[in-house]
C-alpha cells in the first residue's frame, strides 16, 4: 500500500513535467516565431531603407544635373563660350542664377584641355586660374564628361551635335559624384557645354561645365526625416557605427569611400514588445489562451496596417480637410517643371477674407467646420481639372492641368470666389467669408518651380490690396 502514494507523486511528477515541457515547447515555440518574424521585419525594413535612400539620392543628382543643364545644353551658351567669352552673359545667365536658384556654390567653365576658363563662387566671378585646383581635383569626371559627349554626338552640317537629351534621356552623358570639396560634403557634376536647338559644334573635345553644391547638415537632416531615418548622413564609410545601416555613394576606393549612413529601424523590438505579453498569457492559460493569441495577433497585425495607411495618408494629405498637403504639392509641381517648357500648368493662391472674425466669435470648432466646407467647395469647382491643396490655416494653393487659357482660369477664380462667399451653416451659427486669388502661369511667369509660386503669392497680395474678395494675375501684379 505504500508504494500506491510514490506511483501517484511519479504520475503527478510525470503530468507536471508534461505540462511544464508544453509550456516550454510553447515559449520555445513562440520565442522562434517571434525571432523569425522580426528578423524577417527587420530585413524587409533595411531593404525597404535602402531603397529609399538609393531613390532619394539619384534624386538629389538628378535634380543637380538637370539644374545645371538648364546653362550646359543650350545654344546661347555655346555661342556665349566661344572663342570670345561673353562675360555679360556669363555674369547674367551663370553667376546671378546657379548659386540663388539652385545653391551652386562653385562654377567652373573647363577648357578642352583642362583649364578653367571661368571660376565662379556664389554669385562672384573670379580669376580663371583660381579654379585651377578644383579642375585639377575633379579631372576624372571633367574627362568622363568629356569623353561621354565624343562618344555620342552625332555630325551634322556645319559641326557636331548631341541627339539626346544630356539629362533625361536612357543614357546621359553628364558625370558626378559626393566629394569632400574645402572641408565639406558636395555634390559634383560635370556636363559637356552642348547646343539644345541649332548652334553646332566644331570637331573635338568640348568645354565641360562643372558644378559644386554644397551639402549642409541641415540638407541631410531635412533627407533624413523626409524618408523617416534616424541620424541620416552621408561620411566616409569608416565613420559608420556598430549596427548603422550604409550605402555607397561616392565613386572612391574602399579607403576613402563616401557611404549614405543612418540607424535602422528594428521593427523586431516593435514587435517583441507587443507580443512578450500575449506569450505570457499564452503560457498561463494554456490552448485556450493560444486562439486568444492568434486573435490578438491579428488584430495588432489589422492595427499596424491602419496605422501605417494611416501615416502614408498624412504625409501626403492635410489632416482637417483632406486635401493635398504642400509636401504633395510641390511634388507635383516638381514633375511638371522638370517635364520643360512644353508642360504647361496655372497655380492658383488663394486666401480666406474674414476668417479670423469666425475664429474670434464662434470659436476654433466652428473654424474648422468653415474650413472644411470651403475645401468641399473649392474642390467641387476645380473637379478633374487640378489638384487642391491646404498649406495651413486659411491658406490653400491650386495646381491646374487643363484648360489654361486667361478666359477658362479667371471664369473658374470668379467661381471660386462665389462660391466660398456664400453662406455656411456650422453647429451654432453661420458665417461668411470671401476669397481672393493670385493666378500665375508656367512657364510664362517664372522658371522654377519656388519662383512660380511667389509669383502667384505676390499676386495674391496685390488682390488683398486691391479689395479682397478678387482674382489678380501675377502680370498684372508686375504691372502694378
Amino acid at each position: 500500500m505504500s508504494s500506491i502514494p510514490g506511483a501517484a507523486g511519479r504520475i503527478a511528477a510525470g503530468v507536471y513535467l508534461i505540462c511544464a515541457a508544453v509550456l516550454v515547447a510553447f515559449a520555445l515555440s513562440g520565442a522562434y516565431l517571434l525571432a523569425v518574424a522580426g528578423g524577417i521585419a527587420d530585413a524587409a525594413r533595411g531593404a525597404d531603407e535602402r531603397d529609399l535612400v538609393r531613390n532619394e539620392i539619384a534624386r538629389q543628382v538628378e535634380l543637380l544635373a538637370h539644374d545645371q543643364s538648364q546653362i550646359s545644353h543650350w545654344d546661347e551658351t555655346v555661342r556665349a563660350l566661344a572663342d570670345r567669352i561673353d562675360w555679360d552673359f556669363v555674369r547674367r545667365e551663370i553667376a546671378d542664377w546657379l548659386w540663388t536658384d539652385f545653391g551652386i556654390q562653385t562654377t567652373l567653365i573647363v577648357a578642352p584641355d583642362g583649364t578653367p576658363r571661368v571660376t565662379i563662387f556664389e554669385e562672384e566671378i573670379l580669376a580663371a586660374h583660381e579654379g585651377r585646383a578644383l579642375a585639377l581635383a575633379m579631372s576624372d569626371l571633367i574627362g568622363a564628361a568629356r569623353a561621354n559627349y565624343m562618344r555620342h554626338r552625332r555630325a551634322t552640317d556645319g559641326g557636331y551635335h548631341l541627339p539626346q537629351h544630356p539629362v533625361r534621356s536612357e543614357i546621359p552623358i553628364y558625370e558626378h559624384d559626393f566629394r569632400m570639396v574645402d572641408g565639406g560634403l558636395a555634390l559634383v557634376v560635370a556636363q559637356a557645354v552642348v547646343p539644345d536647338d541649332t548652334a553646332t559644334l566644331p570637331d573635338g573635345p568640348p568645354q565641360v561645365l562643372l558644378t559644386v553644391k554644397p551639402l549642409e547638415a541641415g540638407t541631410l537632416i531635412a533627407i533624413g526625416e523626409k524618408l523617416g531615418l534616424g541620424a541620416f548622413r552621408i561620411a566616409p564609410a569608416s565613420a559608420a557605427l556598430e549596427g548603422d545601416n550604409r550605402l555607397a555613394v561616392g565613386r572612391g576606393a574602399t579607403r576613402d569611400r563616401l557611404d549614405a549612413i543612418w540607424t535602422p529601424t528594428r521593427p523586431s523590438q516593435g514587435i517583441w514588445a507587443r507580443s512578450l505579453p500575449v506569450l505570457v498569457a499564452v503560457l498561463l492559460a494554456g490552448a485556450a489562451a493560444l486562439a486568444l493569441v492568434g486573435i490578438r495577433y491579428a488584430q495588432s497585425v489589422a492595427r499596424v496596417e491602419e496605422s501605417e495607411a494611416r501615416n502614408r495618408f498624412l504625409a501626403y494629405h492635410d489632416a482637417l480637410t483632406g486635401l493635398a498637403n504642400r509636401l504633395r504639392f510641390d511634388r507635383e509641381l516638381e514633375a511638371i517643371a522638370e517635364a520643360g517648357d512644353h508642360a504647361r500648368c496655372a497655380v492658383l493662391c488663394l486666401d480666406l477674407d474674414r476668417f479670423k472674425a469666425v475664429n474670434d466669435t464662434h470659436g476654433h470648432p466652428a473654424g474648422d467646420a468653415v474650413i472644411r466646407t470651403v475645401a468641399e467647395r473649392i474642390s467641387a469647382c476645380v473637379g478633374p481639372r487640378g489638384l487642391v491643396a491646404r498649406i495651413g490655416g486659411d491658406e490653400f494653393i491650386l495646381l491646374l492641368r487643363s484648360d489654361l487659357d486667361r478666359d477658362s482660369v479667371m471664369l473658374l477664380c470668379d467661381s471660386i470666389i462665389e462660391s466660398v462667399g456664400r453662406e455656411i451653416a456650422f453647429e451654432g451659427g453661420t458665417a461668411r467669408v470671401g476669397a481672393s486669388i493670385g493666378v500665375a502661369w508656367w512657364p510664362d511667369d517664372a522658371r522654377t518651380a519656388k519662383t512660380i509660386i511667389r509669383s502667384a503669392d505676390e499676386a495674391l497680395y496685390r488682390a488683398k490690396e486691391a479689395g479682397r474678395g478678387r482674382a489678380f494675375l501675377a502680370r498684372e501684379a508686375r504691372a502694378a
